[in-house]
Order: structure tokens, then C-alpha cells, then sequence
């Protein structure tokens, strides 16, 4: 899959249904947003009862293909608009929603950094660089005024992975997850540290990130530490678990499911109720669900 380049811009609804473009303007504020009867040449089309059937990996991923290699840079959904919201939902990471501390040219270079330690030829790595832009952007979908520290949590709390998983998951064998899980954050924070003090980043800003990217696989009383949790846990779900319970089968993602349902506040569990669930990980939420 190419990399998209350039950002979505535009997000148009076919529907024959009352379209509250406020209420998606508010969750997806960088887009101009539309009921219209179609789009420009070279628009993403994006068929509702397509995103309706989809059911496994594979149709999630010829539906994200149609809008990473559109040459456009806008989205056009026939459907509803539920499935509209759901559409935008798994593909905000290619419309970045930013604040007063993340719309300077230091992000950027941030951002561009965090692009060049990815190597996105490794569909493994691929999948984590689509996560942590997800991940950053459910933040500030939860918290608009996060602060810059918070969102640099969000963008690089997996950074390890591109140490012990570029080339293969290993989490499933490991005897005790929770242990896993906790080195795989504190190798992470140090990693995080390092890359943004060479990115100029002060260091008590380096500090208070290392400190939340190495705490973030168990809930804690910080917010911020519990904001990261829930959109990590919010991504998964919306982004990454079709793909999830293709690599792993049932077992683990089960396992995976209710680990990721116990790290999510009230807040993050309302949210969910409005993402698309493949039918598989439907049923594992519904099954272990608080």
C-alpha cells in the first residue's frame, strides 16, 4: 500500500438521511464536511453497504485502500450517516486534528522524525506508524486541549516495537502478559526520551513523556497517563483489531480484548459504542465486556 503523502481535505455524505454535520465537524474538525450528490474527480468513493458487510481483514483493507491511494484529497461515503462517522473514525489519521501545541513547525519536525524511524515497507511497522498517528489523534478527539506532552505520549508509546517487533509479533507466546507489556512501556519511554531530545525537546518535556509512555499499559490515577490508555485502547479497536484477530486467531485476541476493555475509562467505553466492530471482535467485546 503507497503511503499517502497528503492529508484528506474534504468529507462528502450521499444520504438520504438528516445529516448533523455539526456534531461531525466537532469530532472531525479539520475537514470541510458536506451532504452533496457527489464528489470531485479522483475522490475516495467509499460504498456504505460495502463498510456495512465488511467482516474480516481483508475487506477493511481493500476499503482503507480505496482511500490511501486515492489521488484526491477527499472522501465521498454513500451511506448513512453512522456509517459516515465510522468511515471518518477509522480514517482520521489521514486528517489531523491539531492544538496550539502541536500546529508549530517544531511538530512538524517531530512528525517527520517519528515518519523516518518507520520503515514502511514492513507491514508490521507499517501497522504500528498507522497506529501511534490514530492513537495521537484519538487524544485530541478526547481531549482538545491536550498538551503538547500528552500528544508526543500518544504518537510514540509503542515506539519499542520497532526493537523487538518490526519483523514478527511475539507477544502471544510470553508467559506472563502484564509483565511483557510493562518492560515493552519502559523501554519505550526511554526510547521516546532520546528521540525528542535530539529533537530539541526540553527536558523536563522529554521527562514528563518518557514518564507516561513507560506507565501507559496500566490505568493510573494521572489523567494524562489514562487519556493515552484510552486511545490506545480506542484505536485498537477502530484501527488496528481486523488485522489483530487475522495474525493472531481467536485465542489471543480474545485474550487481547479484554485486556484492552479493562485499561478503558467511562468516557473511552461510550465512544466505542460508535466505532465498527468486525463481527469477531463484536463478539469478544460483547463476551467480556465490564
Amino acid at each position: 500500500m503507497a503511503f499517502r503523502s497528503h492529508r484528506i481535505a474534504r468529507f462528502h455524505v450521499v444520504t438520504h438521511r438528516d445529516f448533523d454535520a455539526l456534531a461531525f465537524h466537532e469530532a472531525f474538525p479539520t475537514l470541510s464536511i458536506g451532504r452533496v450528490a457527489g464528489g470531485e474527480p479522483g475522490d475516495a468513493i467509499i460504498d456504505g453497504a460495502l463498510w456495512n458487510a465488511a467482516d474480516s481483514f481483508e475487506s477493511f483493507a481493500a476499503l482503507d485502500r480505496a482511500i490511501e491511494e486515492a489521488p484526491g484529497d477527499g472522501v465521498v461515503v454513500h451511506g448513512s450517516p453512522s456509517t459516515a462517522f465510522e468511515v471518518a473514525t477509522r480514517n482520521q489519521r489521514f486528517f489531523w486534528r491539531r492544538n496550539r501545541f502541536s500546529e508549530t513547525g517544531a511538530f512538524d519536525a517531530i512528525l517527520a522524525a517519528h515518519r523516518e524511524l518507520h520503515d514502511l515497507d514492513k507491514p508490521l511497522v507499517r501497522a504500528d506508524y498507522d497506529h501511534a498517528l490514530d492513537t495521537w489523534q484519538w487524544v485530541l478527539r478526547l481531549e482538545p486541549n491536550a498538551s503538547l506532552e500528552l500528544q508526543l505520549a500518544a504518537l510514540f508509546h509503542d515506539i519499542e516495537r520497532l526493537e523487538s517487533e518490526a519483523d514478527a509479533r511475539v507477544e502471544h507466546r510470553v508467559p506472563d502478559y502484564q509483565k511483557f507489556k510493562d518492560a515493552h512501556a519502559e523501554r519505550g519511554g526511554e526510547r521516546a526520551h532520546s528521540v525528542l531530545r535530539m529533537c530539541g525537546v526540553d527536558e523536563r518535556s522529554a521527562d514528563r513523556v518518557r514518564a507516561m509512555v513507560a506507565r501507559h499499559e496500566r490505568r493510573r490515577i494521572d489523567r494524562e497517563v489514562c487519556l493515552v490508555n484510552d486511545a490506545d485502547g480506542l484505536s485498537f479497536f477502530s484501527l488496528n483489531s481486523p488485522g489483530y484477530v487475522a495474525y493472531f486467531g481467536a485465542t489471543q485476541t480474545r485474550r487481547k480484548v479484554a485486556y484492552t476493555l479493562a485499561r478503558l475509562g467511562r468516557r473511552a467505553l461510550r465512544e466505542l459504542e460508535r466505532v465498527r466492530l468486525c463481527p469477531t471482535i463484536a463478539r469478544f467485546v460483547a463476551e467480556v465486556a465490564p
